[in-house]
């Protein structure tokens, strides 16, 4: 059995890292769930997606690291709550009037990625054998750090440009180095394990979303209805991703897993856009136009990412066979209750 293949599982710690990371994206997601009139500006979406990616990025940095190299030390144990703290003020620093706390946000971001590079440079010095990628991804993310620490020097919106200039950088890294990365493949157990749970936290804030409006006000039929709609998407949802994560990514040769890394940032953007599209059944505070754009970009992302990730198996599994048209039909039911607790 290959390093890549014994079964490897998530440690307490990273359950932890988890829950703390938990914070920036319930505030990330917030961002759209607040309308003006009824309506969610493209600016607010724009804004949502703006800070997702930092968000996403620290989070899955950490995740590729250990997968491959984590130790499980004193050492590494310390600099992962190290990026744990700056992932804290990180969420801190999330907000609607972003160009306000965005410097508190960036040192956090840099904080994080910062502290992911001494776990290289220490797995590099530790194993001999992987300096040469580990040397590699040192200047890939040394050079995207330093562009984006350079948009602390930038007025918004060019601020913005620099900084996902220095991201992409970063990004680009393990894209380029993909055959090397192949030759060390992520761990067919934990990765989508860690995936996963991410997955489970996701969809607990969208039960969260769904059940808050309800407690708050006055309970009503259609309310209910909305809510018992809500959760029937939601486990449809919970159902497809993880039969296919079962029956495909657990287990199986990954190689450089990065068809499975960045899937996954459409598909958690698509949950936390479909959590406020449950919220706003139960709650009609959005004009049925904006209902319905939030729902169908949240089940094109959600959706799309699936198909990214596992092809023509999406549409040709059992369980899709059933789950997409219940995603579907739940959605327009939950376009139609809306309407009627809107009373129009």
């Amino acid at each position: 059995m290959s390093v890549a293949d014994h079964v490897k599982r998530a440690d307490w710690l990273e359950l932890f890292f988890d829950l703390v990371f938990v914070y920036a994206i319930a505030k990330t997601t917030h961002v759209i769930a607040h309308p003006h009139g009824g309506h969610i500006a493209l600016a607010d979406y724009g804004l949502f997606a703006l800070i997702l990616v930092p968000v996403w990025w620290a989070w899955t940095g950490h995740t590729l690291f250990s997968t491959r190299f984590g130790t499980g030390d004193t050492l590494h144990r310390l600099l992962t709550l190290g990026q744990m703290l700056g992932a804290l003020f990180l969420a801190v620093f999330i907000n609607p009037d972003f160009d306000a706390t965005y410097v508190g946000f960036l040192l956090s971001y840099l904080t994080i990625r910062l502290l992911l590079i001494v776990m290289y440079l220490r797995a590099g010095s530790r194993q001999p054998e992987v300096t040469p990628v580990t040397g590699r991804m040192v200047s890939g993310f040394g050079l995207g750090l330093l562009v984006v620490a350079s948009s602390f020097l930038a007025d918004p919106p060019l601020r913005y440009v620099v900084l996902y200039a220095g991201i992409f950088i970063e990004v680009l890294t393990p894209i380029l180095l993909r055959s090397r990365l192949t030759t060390m493949p992520v761990n067919t157990h934990h990765l989508p394990e860690r995936f996963g749970l991410l997955t489970i936290i996701l969809l607990g804030e969208s039960v969260v979303a769904l059940g808050a409006p309800l407690s708050e006000g006055a309970l009503s039929a259609i309310g209910v209805l909305a809510v018992i709609v809500g959760f029937i998407m939601l486990s449809a949802a919970w159902w497809l991703y993880f039969d296919l994560t079962d029956r495909r990514l657990v287990g199986h040769h990954l190689g450089h897993g990065q068809r499975v890394v960045y899937g996954h940032l459409p598909l958690y953007a698509g949950l936390a856009v479909l959590a406020n599209f449950g919220r706003f059944a139960v709650d009609p505070a959005l004009r049925i136009q904006d209902h319905l754009i939030m729902g169908a970009l949240g089940l094109t992302l959600f959706l799309g990412a699936l198909w990214f990730m596992h092809g023509r198996a999406l549409w040709v599994s059992p369980c899709a066979r059933i789950a997409i048209p219940v995603l579907l039909t739940g959605a327009g039911a939950a376009l139609l209750l809306s309407r009627m607790g809107a009373g129009g």
